[in-house]
């Protein structure tokens, strides 16, 4: 897990716990949050399977359209 230290008397964040600007009434906070995982629906999966002409794709395509999707939705 990946901690900063904030000091909300100068509004400073950093990594480093023995910062210089960091005084004692600093907080901790966590920067690795957990996000949940958003997956692809019934016709989100078809739709990657399809091309324009709606053509099935070859599998290398199609995988890479459901690749794309999927960073889409979880970025």
């Amino acid at each position: 897990m990946t901690l900063a230290w904030y000091d909300p008397t100068n509004c400073h964040v950093s990594t480093d716990k023995n910062d210089p600007l960091f005084t004692r009434l600093g907080q901790l906070w966590p920067l690795d949050r957990q996000r949940n995982w958003v997956g692809l629906t019934d016709d989100e999966m078809n739709q990657c399977s399809y091309d324009a002409e709606g053509f099935m794709m070859q599998r290398e395509m199609a995988m890479a359209a459901v690749e794309a999707k999927l960073k889409e939705k979880n970025t």
